[in-house]
């Protein structure tokens, strides 16, 4: 089995043109049957009739690709010669054409949008009357009008720390190199917390620090 999609898809048409030029030949041959029927009853108008039909039966294959055109003319030859050995010049002359099958015009998805509007058109015809019908509605209270916003007021400015400092109230501490206060020994590598607590003298943290947070935890540690 066919596993790309266009392959499958063109099974499935095959299929369906096979089943179609089988239908269409069988039609031929069954036409071909009637004529040589007549012919073989020795009747000559029937006979003529039928090979009239298989004619265009004929055409109308080899217009749909049934079957070749220079087949279809050398079948039609034959069963022409062939009538015309019992058909004389009244039965060709009596001979009238079927008349022709009157062609729908439009599609089933036209008619039933037709159909579909005409039933729209109706019930809107009838709503109309039936609001005819009714009472006046009582004119509803006009709306107050919307108050104007109210007026926003601005905001008071931002009160900035004692000289500008932002580590004026610990909010975020000053982490600065060695810095060396009065009698603590230098340590090489090591960080000063400074801002935190501007009342007290900065200390030395033989450690590093690597956050805000572990700046946090060993300034309280320092406190204690």
């Amino acid at each position: 089995m066919a596993n790309i999609k266009s392959q499958k898809k063109r099974i499935i048409t095959n299929e369906k043109s096979r089943m179609r030029n089988r239908a269409v030949k069988s039609e031929l041959k069954t036409a071909t049957r009637r004529m040589k029927d007549a012919v073989a009853a020795g009747n000559g108008a029937e006979a003529y009739a039928a090979a009239c039909a298989a004619c265009r039966l004929m055409d109308k294959a080899a217009s749909k690709g049934v079957i070749h055109k220079n087949q279809a003319a050398n079948r039609k030859s034959g069963i022409m010669a062939l009538a015309n050995t019992v058909a004389t010049d009244a039965d060709r002359a009596a001979y009238v054409k079927p008349a022709k099958k009157e062609q729908k015009t439009g599609s089933k998805k036209a008619e039933r949008k037709a159909a579909r509007l005409a039933e729209m058109k109706a019930a809107s015809e009838e709503k109309a009357k039936r609001r005819e019908k009714q009472p006046p509605l009582r004119s509803a209270r006009p709306r107050k009008p919307k108050r104007p916003p109210r007026p926003r007021l601005p905001k008071a400015p931002r009160k900035l720390p004692p000289n500008n400092d932002p580590c004026a109230y610990g909010t975020r501490p000053a982490i600065r190199p060695h810095i060396k206060s009065e009698g603590a020994p230098e340590i090489r590598g090591s960080f000063a917390l400074e801002g935190c607590y501007p009342e007290r003298k900065p200390r030395i943290v033989p450690a590093v620090i690597l956050s805000w947070r572990s700046a946090c935890i060993f300034d309280d540690n320092l406190k204690r």
